[in-house]
């Protein structure tokens, strides 16, 4: 009988860490009208005002991986594309919504946590968004966002997820998925 306390706790402590072990699941969604050149030239798009260190930790991933890639960046005004880059932090229970000139939703843009969008505790949602626009017309070639819910992990630690995550499908779009990687929730 004196066992009963001590499997009870253990199976409680090894139903805990099973929690804190659910992957972290990260959720994509690649736009592309039609298919891009296998390399291009952009120019990085100006933000108004300091960005924040992680935003620019951002920028210089992405810029790099599109390098990586065989692009090129070209100096302002010049370039085939317009690259910007958005990074946000937001609380997990918020949902974001457009709406219409009398305020009427219309569009979900970030769902809130819930059971069927996160596995475990979601207390954060870091999304990344990349879109590079065609300078010439104006319109959008490559819209990709990736975001993840987290409870303990910073930002600065997602974004190289995200940004990996944000450009894998600038070669084959695969439109809207979710992958699972290990990683701290």
């Amino acid at each position: 009988m004196t066992r009963a306390p001590a499997l009870i706790a253990a199976l409680i402590a090894g139903l805990a860490l099973a929690g804190c072990a659910a992957p972290v699941v990260t959720r994509i969604d690649v736009a592309v009208p039609a298919p891009l050149p296998p390399a291009g030239t952009y120019t990085l798009a100006t933000v108004p005002g300091e960005i924040a260190p992680v935003h620019g930790q951002a920028i210089a991933l992405v810029t790099a991986a599109l390098k990586q890639r065989g692009w090129r960046e070209m100096a302002a005004g010049a370039g085939d594309y317009l690259l910007s880059v958005g990074l946000a932090d937001r609380p997990a229970a918020a949902k974001l919504q457009a709406g219409d000139d009398n305020g009427m939703p219309n569009a979900l843009l970030a769902p809130a946590a819930d059971r069927k969008t996160t596995r475990g505790c979601a207390r954060r949602d870091h999304r990344l968004s990349v879109v590079l626009t065609e300078r010439v017309t104006g319109n959008d070639a490559y819209a990709a966002s990736a975001a993840e819910f987290h409870c303990k992990a910073r930002l600065e630690e997602t974004v190289p997820y995200l940004v990996s995550a944000a450009l894998e499908d600038l070669d084959r779009p695969k439109g809207v998925r979710e992958v699972e990687r290990a990683g701290v929730r």
